[in-house]
């Protein structure tokens, strides 16, 4: 009767273990990773069409490249490769930028979406000054990096006619 006992006992014990092991391996593929970096651009690509219909109204396509310094506690996708793909709709230099980026390095590749705004003022020499800002999602990864969730921010200035610097930071996890 003490061993019918013991093995009735059993079941429910290894079936709680299992719950148990599963719980702990699931919240341990969807932690967290604090993030942050700086890029800095160039574009290769700046496209222009004037719309006519307010005075400096103007659509842009856009095309960035540069590389990606992780400057979190936690690395990410330090020294990497990134190109932006953007489209905006400015009047004298102020509204709304939607920009898909890639940032890659061998088989590990993050996509994310980013939408924001960008203002320009004039500085007290005259001098356009172009800052943005916005929120990210990141859309895809692979390698390391496939099932990649998450978001973040990211504020930036024009630093020369052509050269980009962003600073950025969010959170991501493998979702599984």
């Amino acid at each position: 009767m003490r061993i019918l006992t013991s093995k009735r006992l059993m079941v429910p014990f290894i079936s709680l273990v299992l719950i148990f092991g599963l719980c702990v391996s699931s919240l341990m593929a969807q932690q967290k990773f604090k993030i942050a970096g700086k890029t800095t651009a160039a574009y290769t690509v700046r496209e222009v069409v004037e719309v006519g219909d307010t005075e400096g109204h103007s659509l842009y396509l856009l095309k960035n490249e540069g590389f990606n310094e992780s400057t979190g506690e936690h690395k990410f996708m330090d020294g990497v490769e990134t190109v932006w793909f953007g489209i905006a709709d400015y009047i004298k230099g102020n509204g709304s930028h939607t920009v898909y980026t890639k940032m890659s390095l061998n088989d590990n590749v993050v996509y994310s979406k980013a939408e924001g705004k960008t203002t320009t003022t004039l500085s007290p020499e005259g001098k356009p000054v172009t800052t943005f800002e916005g929120s990210l999602t990141f859309t895809k990864g692979t390698g390391k990096y496939k099932n990649i969730q998450g978001s973040g921010t990211y504020k930036g200035k024009l630093v020369s006619s052509v050269i980009i610097v962003n600073e950025w930071e969010g959170e991501y996890f493998i979702k599984q």
